[in-house]
């Protein structure tokens, strides 16, 4: 569980510095008022925007990939330790972890749209 945690924050941390450097060279000189002042992930909020943006090779569609990345990776972690305790017929730990993971996913896909 410990590697899904490292590989997910190390992949996360790759595709933003990239991502970061990518941008910075598209876009000398602007700095970060202008760059809040537009918000250029606003397009990328849509599947098909973010799915484009990607093809398209927009540095910004590569921060928000990093950012999907190292938000999806404690899920990916508290998915894991759900697997790996009924694996090993922990049910008490399993049931925590799907109660958690359940609380994850209701807060991201519930909740979190009714913030925005």
């Amino acid at each position: 569980m410990a590697l899904v945690l490292r590989v997910g924050l190390l992949s996360s941390l790759g595709i933003l510095v990239v991502a970061l450097v990518a941008y910075h060279l598209r876009h000398p000189g602007v700095d970060s008022s202008q760059i809040l002042a537009n918000n250029p992930i606003l397009g990328y909020l849509t599947a098909s925007g973010f799915l484009g943006g990607l093809a398209a090779g927009e540095p910004t569609a590569y921060l928000t990939l990093g950012l999907v990345v190292l938000v999806a990776t404690p899920i990916v972690r508290v998915v894991s330790g759900c697997y790996y305790f009924t694996r090993n017929g922990e049910r008490s730990l399993s049931a925590v972890t799907l109660a958690v993971t359940v609380l994850l996913l209701f807060g991201l896909l519930v909740l979190g749209p009714l913030v925005r």
